[in-house]
């Protein structure tokens, strides 16, 4: 088992539990290498995972090879983000507080007023609905995970796919600064759009 991956997962779980991305019952946090998948266990608090506490998987049996407690209830979202695609090395599940706002509301992230938010995204999309802890959590976010990071899912959360743990940590920390921004614009006033040659170009990048 690969000791420095079990170290980075636990560092990235403490930094999203510092910034509030996480809490004690909701998030998951996942990452794939040589043919194993390391994962968050069931209903504990990220914030003090040990080495431990870490689940670890075959890849395709998901035979629990590693780990003292069952993998998150979650386990769904990350084996079917891995086999969608080949790039994706690390999986983030959780409820940060304004993308599941955004999420609840079943509403995109989209802006032609924030140019980080068109040129890193280009857009949020929504999932449709599908029943935590089952099949169906997957199944709207199937056809958006091949063109998309980051993806809202209705009514309970969001999904970020990452080349590795760290790359997952910074795309979830971008999006929920993101969707804090954008509310905050919109409770003070109308965004103001770009031209629409400017966002042709920020789109374009």
């Amino acid at each position: 088992m690969d000791a420095q991956l079990i170290g980075d997962i636990l560092t990235v779980c403490r930094r999203m539990d510092a910034k509030g991305l996480v809490n004690a019952f909701e998030g998951n946090i996942s990452a794939l290498q040589d043919g194993f998948i390391y994962i968050t266990p069931s209903g504990k608090n990220k914030a003090f995972l040990d080495e431990g506490m870490i689940a670890i998987l075959e890849e395709h049996s998901l035979k629990q090879v590693g780990g003292k407690f069952p993998p998150s209830s979650e386990l769904l979202l990350h084996t079917q983000s891995y086999k969608a695609r080949a790039d994706v090395k690390a999986v983030i599940h959780c409820h940060a507080p304004y993308l599941t706002a955004f999420a609840l509301n079943r509403r995109p992230l989209k802006s032609r007023a924030y140019p980080e938010m068109m040129h890193i995204f280009k857009e949020i999309p929504v999932a449709s609905y599908g029943r935590p802890g089952t099949p169906d959590i997957f199944t709207g976010a199937a056809e958006l995970v091949e063109k998309h990071n980051a993806i809202l899912l209705a009514n309970h959360g969001v999904l970020v796919l990452g080349k590795d743990i760290y790359d997952a940590m910074n795309r979830i920390e971008a999006c929920e600064s993101i969707a804090r921004v954008l509310f905050l614009a919109e409770s003070i006033g109308k965004p103001v759009d770009l031209s629409e040659e400017e966002c042709a170009y920020l789109l374009a990048k």
